[in-house]
């Protein structure tokens, strides 16, 4: 997922894209499409601004994103959401250590799951961090409604925001006000801290992620 507007990034001074950003000499978007074929993963389809021919990735596809306002990032490519088998939306402003790509890749259970860090990272704090999720055909349309439910209790004033957090607890079996409420779902959120995976929003942020996969 790339389709965002980059609004913030921009703002404070980054130059480009996010995902066009190097970490070890690899852009961050090619190196998550390596990361992705070397685990097997070779269906893979770019949701990003049609008009930019950065996102030109030999053997993907590209996906126009229907949605670019904040929130909506997980309802986009619904088109190509897989029929028969898993489908695995990936975050492109993230990061992935190995062992982080190793996890999101191998899950094989057949239900919906969220990965990404749940509390303070090493470069930024916030409470948390969304990297990827997946889901099957059977959990297609529950992800959909448990997205827009989340955008229905926003314009209600029953919860402040509404996306894929708030979905992620819908999805957990979170109703009403609760959903707008930070916690931990275990049964549907697998929680990569390994102090080295992470996204980033600001110039300062990128250089801190960049020279901690370099260091290491």
């Amino acid at each position: 997922m790339a389709g965002g507007t980059d609004e913030k990034w921009t703002n404070l001074g980054g130059q480009g894209r996010r995902h066009f950003q190097l970490i070890c000499g690899e852009r961050v978007i090619d190196r998550i499409v390596r990361q992705l074929r070397e685990r097997g993963i070779t269906d893979i389809g770019i949701i990003s601004p049609l008009a930019d021919p950065g996102y030109d990735i030999e053997g993907t596809f590209r996906v126009a994103p229907q949605y670019t306002e904040w929130g909506h990032e997980g309802l986009n490519g619904q088109h190509h959401w897989h029929e028969q088998r898993r489908t695995i939306m990936v975050y492109g402003d993230t990061v992935f250590s190995d062992k982080a790509m190793d996890v999101i890749a191998a899950f094989d259970r057949r239900r919906f799951m969220m990965f990404g860090r749940f509390g303070n990272g090493v470069i930024k704090g916030g409470g948390g961090e969304l990297f990827a999720f997946s889901f099957w055909p059977e959990q297609r349309d529950a992800w959909r409604d448990a997205v827009l439910l989340s955008m229905d209790l926003k314009r209600r004033g029953i919860i402040k925001r509404g996306g894929s957090w708030e979905g992620y607890r819908i999805m957990a079996g979170v109703r009403g006000a609760t959903v707008g409420r930070h916690r931990h779902y275990r049964n549907v959120f697998t929680n990569i801290n390994d102090r080295l995976t992470d996204d980033f929003d600001t110039p300062a942020q990128y250089a801190k992620l960049r020279a901690l996969f370099e260091k290491g």
